[in-house]
């Protein structure tokens, strides 16, 4: 968990394996969870004082990325949850993952 930790910090995202992932939620609290409805969930998860949102992209890639504050990871959540709302609603938006 800490070389993840590390690794967010060093990076925008990190792409993660399905086994990762599941070693990610099996050692984090989860905080938050939405089902996005086009690309599985969008988790909020705590790691002590580490937070990490985790995200799966259009490529079918787990990604993961690291917050050092809640505020910033809850409006980092609402924008993407902002986004799918419009997409539902016929923007032709989309969600840019790798950004």
């Amino acid at each position: 968990m800490d070389e993840l930790v590390e690794a967010t910090r060093n990076a925008k995202y990190v792409v993660i394996s399905e086994e990762q992932l599941q070693e990610l939620l099996n050692s984090t609290e989860l905080i938050q969870e939405h089902d996005t409805m086009v690309s599985d969930k969008l988790r909020l998860l705590r790691y002590n004082d580490y937070l990490f949102v985790q995200e799966k992209s259009d490529k079918g890639e787990y990604l993961l990325r690291g917050f050092e504050s809640e505020l910033e990871a809850r409006q980092f959540i609402m924008d993407r949850m902002k986004t799918y709302e419009d997409m539902w609603d016929g923007c032709g938006c989309k969600v840019y993952y790798y950004e």
